[in-house]
């Protein structure tokens, strides 16, 4: 049996060894459910009440933990069977205090919710708490990974170039996914067509992984097809083909500044990722041309790519985004112009500490205190202490 074939009989073996994990604890959790309610004690119930609905957290957990995909799904199921069983429990007679029921099943609920969705999409739970963290004005400058590694476990296609593709169309998502990725390591130019036609493919990791690899293959035939896969209705395969554009450099360069001016956001948006990645002073000039677009999500990055690969051009365009009515371009705008402009950035942010929104004005001390120039202490102070003014 070849090492494909032995891949795929190890990912259905592991399958097997999680579903009965799974059911174990399921049937676990409805065997002491159907217990405590068959035997009809108020008594009873109501000392076991709180407990009941925390017995089902461990099969949510590892459901959404295994199952990133069908994770929400799943939980969403679990959280209509908890409703379902309080709903009877209550028509059986078993009264229950109101308040406690409404805590408990509001905390079960924050937390099914809260692991199901961080399995489905980290990127989404990491930038919430970025944002968080950001309006709190706990975050400074420093750049943060929104693509930690997943944890799943990943099957190993070392078969031929015609296994790898015949996997890519098989039936299996994992699978899939994994024969794009490895596409785009074995170099074989003739990947380019199944890999444009992956980027159609229903799951979304399924399409990022194509995306990326038609990336690595650096086949300029790809390029009109990643800035259509921007408009992607998944994160995960917006920044996928963000990543495969910006893999392509300055093949990539003319196509994608034209692509600034597409009317769809997602597009622009996804532009501006890939030049950030790329990181090329010559496209300053393009970005600073979208740096007043109507939609804020394109502002913001494009305000992070002028930190990311921009100098001292670029100070009268991040004092400009410092008065934005978006708060959080505001926020990146601090942190751009304390990243690359120096003492250029002083005086703009002193002008910025009296930002009408507190988490812009602390991230606005807090830079300035980075940067250490005599002015800038002077006008915390100042800010601070007004009848010394």
């Amino acid at each position: 049996m070849n090492r494909l074939h032995k891949s795929i009989q190890e990912i259905q073996n592991g399958e097997s060894l999680r579903i009965m994990v799974i059911s174990a604890f399921a049937i676990f959790a409805l065997f002491v459910t159907l217990f405590t309610v068959m035997f009809r004690n108020q008594a009873l119930y109501s000392q076991l009440y709180t407990l009941l609905p925390h017995l089902y957290i461990i099969p949510v957990i590892l459901v959404a933990l295994w199952y990133p995909k069908r994770g929400l799904k799943i939980t969403v199921l679990m959280i209509v069977a908890i409703i379902i069983l309080t709903t009877i429990v209550y028509f059986m007679g078993i009264i229950i205090d109101p308040v406690l029921s409404l805590f408990n099943a509001g905390l079960d609920i924050m937390i099914f919710v809260a692991v199901a969705l961080y399995a489905k999409d980290r990127d989404m739970v990491d930038s919430a708490l970025r944002d968080f963290f950001e309006r709190s004005g706990m975050m400074g400058n420093e750049n943060r990974s929104v693509n930690e590694a997943t944890g799943k476990e990943r099957i190993k296609l070392t078969g031929d170039f015609e296994e790898v593709i015949q996997a890519l169309q098989g039936p299996d998502d994992d699978t899939r996914e994994e024969a794009a990725r490895v596409l785009g390591e074995l170099k074989d130019m003739r990947a380019v067509t199944p890999l444009l036609s992956a980027l159609e493919d229903p799951n979304h990791y399924v399409r990022r992984e194509a995306a990326k690899s038609l990336g690595r293959l650096g086949d300029e035939r790809a390029i009109p097809a990643l800035i259509n896969a921007l408009k992607d209705n998944d994160r995960s395969g917006r920044e996928g083909a963000a990543e495969g554009l910006a893999d392509m450099k300055e093949k990539a360069s003319g196509p994608l500044i034209l692509a600034l001016k597409d009317p769809d956001w997602h597009v622009r948006m996804g532009v501006l990722i890939s030049m950030r990645i790329i990181g090329d002073k010559k496209t300053i000039p393009d970005i600073i041309g979208v740096i007043t677009d109507e939609n804020r999500f394109v502002r913001r990055e494009a305000v992070k790519s002028l930190g990311r690969i921009g100098d001292k051009r670029i100070v009268g365009p991040l004092t400009d985004a410092l008065k934005d009515e978006d708060r959080s371009v505001r926020m990146r705008a601090v942190g751009a112009l304390v990243k690359c402009c120096g003492d250029a950035a002083v005086e703009p942010l002193i002008g910025a500490l009296h930002d009408s929104d507190s988490g812009v004005r602390l991230r606005v001390v807090q830079a300035l205190e980075e940067i250490r120039d005599p002015r800038g202490i002077k006008a915390i102070h100042d800010s601070l202490n007004p009848e010394n003014t």
